[in-house]
Order: C-alpha cells, then structure tokens, then sequence
C-alpha cells in the first residue's frame, strides 16, 4: 500500500503538566530531513522527537512544531547566577562613580543582555513527567498525520495502478504485432527484386539471408519479455503492505524506460513507435506520482 510523502495534521492534547499543541508537516524529499522547532525547555528532548517519528516516515522533509502552555512546573529550574550579578552591578556603580552619574539609573533592565545572568537547569525529577506527556501529545499527532498519509496514497495507488494497466494493454499489443514485421519486409523485399530480375531461382537464397539481418535487427521479444516482468515487480509493489517503497519504484520505472527505448528504437511498424510513445507518456506521469510516494 502507498504512503503520500505530502501530509499534515495538528492536535492540542492536555495533560497533567499542561496544555501541548503539536504539528507535523511533510513534504516530498527524496530522503529523510527532519526539522523540529520546539520550545527552549524541551530541546532537550529533540533525540527522542526524532526517535518517535523515525520508524513512522522513511524519507521526506519534515518539520515538527510543539509548543505547550504549563500549569504549575515547567522542565527547566531557572537560577539567579547572583555573583556575576553582583559583579556587573558594582561595575555599573564604577563607571557611574567614574562619569559622576547617580547610581539611581542602574536598572535590573541593564542585565537582561547579559549572558550567564540566569542559569537554566533540567527538572530531573519532573522529567518523566514531561516525557509522558509529550509522548502522548506525538502519538495522537501521529495517528492523525499516518492516517491522511495512508489516505493520500489510496488515491495515488489507485492513479497509478490504472495507469500501469493501461501499459500492460498497450505492451500487448506490440506483443502482437512485432512478429508481422519480418513477413511484411519479406514481402517487400520480394516485391522490389522481381521488379529488377523477375523469375530468378536465386532470389530466394538472397531473400533469405537479408531477411535473416533484419529479423535479428528488429527481433524485440528478450525486451518485451524483460518489460512485461518488470511491470509485474512494479505492481507487485504497488500492492505490498510495506509503504516504504518510494526509492524501489522509482529504479523499476528506470528499467521500464530502458526496455521501452530500446523497443521504439528497434520497432520500425509505425503502430508500434506510436505506441511506444504513449507508453513513455504513461510512464512520464507515473513517474510524477511516484515522486510523492514514501
């Protein structure tokens, strides 16, 4: 079955230690690029985002947004560095001193710029706390962004599925007529030497071994064969229960390409050059599709 690389969703989940919304958006990215973008606090949690969402999407970019409203705790415990506070201060009383300005203009505001001022630790003893919520908070953002996925891809399967078939028929058709080709040129042959040496017995012999290169020349069997088995492994794909399958159908499209080239650029029926040219249509517009495939 078929996963669209191109999905979205967005939840608000409460929970014991407050209020999340999580979003998660993607799109096509011929390989996994996982952004996330989340509060300060819960950086530290970044591996384990990653961890959760890694066995859901093989390949595509995309991006992860949480924020979360807290009731009582908050994940980080935040201390005054009172040293470097005291130290910057007797610096501005230094310089005011220095410039005979009053010390009444030193505001809390002049430390606000000041790395190192206030110092960020983890709440370890809350952290499982906030974990559990945030894993409950990903797992229903999940649910809903696998679902729209599975979704979007029922309708790609479906697309190219038809499309494929429509190949099958056509390829079949070639099938048929490939054969007709060496008789026809036979014919011809026939038809040009009895106009410049009718009635000559050794015609035939020369009839024969022109006809003989020219079979060979347009023989297209090996590659029809090779075509139909590669757009059975195609739909047998297509069909699996593994989604991940994006990368694999896009190197099968490859050896379909290849056989159908080599076809047209043997074919000389004009019903089959045509034929080869819808046929490299179809799968022009499959390959389209397959490029929003997981």
């Amino acid at each position: 079955m078929l996963k669209s690389m191109t999905a979205y969703s967005r939840i608000s989940f409460r929970s014991d230690v407050g209020d999340f919304v999580v979003e998660i958006q993607s799109v096509n990215r011929k390989f996994l690029d996982v952004h996330t973008v989340v509060p300060k606090e819960l950086s530290c949690f970044e591996v384990e985002l990653k961890k959760w969402l890694a066995p859901h999407i093989s390949r595509g970019q995309v991006t992860l947004k949480i924020s979360v409203a807290y009731e009582n705790t908050s994940p980080i415990i935040v201390h005054a560095n009172i040293p470097l506070a005291r130290q910057v201060m007797e610096a501005w009383i230094e310089i005011a001193d220095e410039l005979k300005i009053s010390t009444k203009d030193f505001h809390l505001s002049l430390l606000a710029d000041m790395d190192g001022i206030l110092l960020y630790e983890e709440n370890i003893l809350e952290e499982e706390r906030y974990l559990t919520a945030l894993k409950g908070a990903m797992d229903l953002c999940l649910e809903k962004f696998m679902h729209m996925k599975v979704q979007e891809g029922a309708v790609l399967q479906t697309d190219v599925l038809q499309r494929a078939e429509k190949i099958r028929q056509w390829m079949m058709v070639i099938e048929e007529k490939a054969p007709y080709a060496t008789k026809r040129y036979r014919d011809k042959l026939i038809a040009r030497l009895e106009e410049v040496l009718p009635g000559r017995v050794e015609n035939e012999d020369k009839i024969l071994r022109e006809v003989a290169v020219y079979a060979e020349k347009v023989d297209i069997a090996e590659e029809i064969t090779r075509f139909f088995c590669h757009l059975t492994h195609f739909e047998e794909l297509v069909n699996a229960e593994n989604g991940h399958i994006g990368k694999t159908l896009e190197f099968v499209l490859q050896e379909l390409g290849r056989e159908v080239n080599t076809i047209g650029s043997k074919a000389s029926e004009i019903e089959i050059s045509r034929l080869v040219i819808d046929i490299k249509s179809e799968l022009e517009r499959i390959r389209e599709q397959i490029q929003n495939v997981e």
